[in-house]
């Protein structure tokens, strides 16, 4: 390219520098290492990142801003894992793109700034999925988990309990099967969890200021993570005697063991956060005693209160637990609080609460154990696969079947009438509504009911002073972006706010949030922030190879049925390699 003087623009570098992502640029030497390791270099002979950079610290404005090739990046952020300046090229390139758009060099109807994999655009917390995949095929395995755990603190736990819609949004997809993404998460931290010295972010700069986190759940304890990156001192109050929230006392350990769960907390302690456990905000300290000590609060209280049946006999059989709701079910397990008599058990409900409910009850050796779920196995919400692994213990779910009576007998519970359903016309929730069968009454023996038919938040912490909006639904009121209440200073987020979520979704909310108190505290306005709304782009083409998806050892089913055992056993190093070269790392390239 020829260079000509009056199209050089000594001040554009440090434009771009002075702008969020753009200080990045001030670190590159231009050795060209993200070049060398970029998938998209490899096809795109136009796109070439270390000139890019080059033409930056050149000041070619108009031969960068008006040149297609700011818009191939794909965000994969593979060339982060070699960078020996830790510069991420996809944040320069937002900057670029930012300004080509606004000084007219491209427009949005073609042209989508933040296009990536529908991997990264379909994940809650739009982690770099494809250069984590790159690093495990290269043997790069701390590089790929800093990848990760710069958009969220918990991959092992996610790796076994994320609904992954990624793996929905694998282009490869329309060949054979996705990208076993969530087990390379898991494999990458269950690398990290297994070494000498698991990874600790590093800290910035240590900052006066004191916030505090109520609620050790996904949510908060994301909170507490990345403020605490940013030199914040942050203190997490947690009603319970073990932190977690509903990952602790929520989720059976066949699913999620607990070394998995505290050795990812264990980071967060020795990030320098303090957890105090045991702790009631509402009964051993309020929230306007909080906000006198902390210069912020973030409220992540979860969905832990059961809504009721609200049928004849509820109440019938609580003394002697005849009658229980599921998350104190679980909880009560989690804790070591083991049920007296087990014999015939019945869970209602068809979430993912009820199916853990009923798999626990087998592993605990109650005689008989079955769900009755009101509509069909199509609406049902809990995870297909977690059903058909319940399907296969043995449980029996009845469908179309709803309770209308509790039966008590000597003051304990001895059964449930039913009654038959047909569904009709769909609902607010967009499933088809059930429609009682009159005359269908029929009844199920049972000595325990376990009620899983929905959570709710658990206020307590909020008392009659308190001024914090709550909505009709009984949740918190706050921004869904910044996680910002009606009181400054006062944040809240996941499923307090938004109703029960997943983990990756409590933890998304988490990271939002975190980045704005950041901001609150720094007397910097939000709003001014870049809004990065990602595009997923699928990749069209006929030369995609056919590569059988790696499959992963599991407990035979009678050891699953005795044991809180885990049931798959993740990737060794050879299997997580072949599943990571399936990924056809160009997805997300726009042209």
């Amino acid at each position: 390219m020829t260079i000509i003087s009056h199209k050089v623009d000594p001040r554009f570098k440090f434009e771009v520098a002075s702008m969020a992502g753009g200080e990045l640029v001030k670190g590159c030497f231009d050795c060209g290492t993200c070049t060398g390791i970029c998938p998209v270099s490899q096809v795109e002979p136009d796109f070439d990142p270390r000139k890019i950079l080059h033409m930056i610290h050149l000041g070619l404005r108009e031969q960068i801003l008006g040149s297609s090739a700011i818009w191939f990046c794909t965000h994969c952020d593979t060339c982060a894992l070699v960078c020996p300046q830790n510069v991420r090229f996809s944040s320069i390139v937002d900057v670029l793109r930012e300004l080509a758009v606004k000084e007219g060099y491209a427009e949005l109807k073609t042209k989508k700034p933040f296009a990536t994999s529908p991997c990264k655009a379909a994940c809650p917390a739009h982690i770099s999925i494809p250069g984590f995949i790159a690093a495990v095929s290269q043997g790069k395995y701390r590089e790929g988990l800093k990848l990760i755990k710069e958009e969220m603190p918990f991959p092992g736990i996610c790796g076994r309990v994320c609904p992954h819609p990624c793996e929905e949004a694998c282009n490869r997809n329309s060949l054979d099967k996705p990208v076993a993404i969530e087990y390379l998460k898991r494999f990458l931290a269950d690398e990290d969890i297994l070494s000498d010295e698991s990874y600790i972010p590093q800290k910035k700069q240590n900052r006066t200021e004191k916030i505090a986190v109520v609620g050790s759940g996904p949510a908060g304890l994301t909170v507490a993570y990345y403020l605490s990156i940013e030199g914040y001192s942050v203190t997490v109050f947690e009603k319970l005697p073990v932190a977690g929230g509903m990952m602790a006392v929520g989720i059976p350990e066949f699913r999620l063991p607990r070394n998995i769960l505290n050795a990812e907390i264990d980071i967060i302690k020795k990030l320098g956060v303090d957890i105090k456990l045991n702790f009631s905000i509402g009964k051993d300290c309020s929230l306007a005693e909080l906000q006198k000590n902390y210069k912020a609060i973030f409220i992540g209280v979860g969905c832990c209160r059961s809504m009721k049946l609200g049928i004849a006999g509820e109440d019938a059989g609580k003394e002697d637990t005849g009658i229980v709701d599921g998350l104190t079910f679980l909880q009560d397990i989690h804790l070591g609080n083991l049920p007296n008599s087990r014999g015939r058990l019945i869970v209602i409900g068809g979430g993912n609460t009820a199916v853990d409910c009923a798999r626990v009850a087998i592993r605990l050796g109650y005689r008989h154990v079955a769900i009755l779920y009101r509509r069909t196995r199509e609406e049902m919400p809990a995870n297909s696969w977690e059903v058909d692994e319940t399907i296969e213990e043995g449980i029996d779910i009845q469908f179309l079947t709803a309770p209308v009576r509790i039966i008590s007998k000597d003051g304990k519970v001895s059964g449930v009438e039913c009654i038959r359903m047909e569904l009709g016309e769909p609902d607010e929730s967009g499933r088809r509504r059930p429609v009682p069968i009159q005359g269908s009454e029929f009844i199920v023996k049972t000595n325990v009911i376990v009620s899983a038919i929905g959570q709710a938040p658990d206020l307590k912490c909020m008392t009659d002073k308190c001024e914090i909006n709550i909505s009709d639904r009984g949740l918190v009121v706050a921004d869904l972006e910044t996680g910002l209440t009606n009181i400054p200073g006062i944040y809240a987020g996941g499923d307090v706010v938004s109703g029960p979520r997943t983990v990756v979704e409590a933890v998304a909310f988490g990271k939002r949030a975190a980045l704005c108190i950041d901001q609150y505290l720094r007397s910097k306005d939000i709003s001014s922030d870049r809004k990065m709304n990602w595009t997923g782009i699928k990749l069209i083409s006929n030369e995609i190879i056919y590569k059988e998806r790696e499959q992963i050892s599991r407990l035979p089913l009678a050891e699953c049925k005795k044991s809180f055992k885990e049931i798959e056993s993740g990737f060794n190093r050879e299997q997580a390699k072949r599943e990571a070269e399936r990924c056809l790392k160009i997805c997300g390239l726009q042209k």
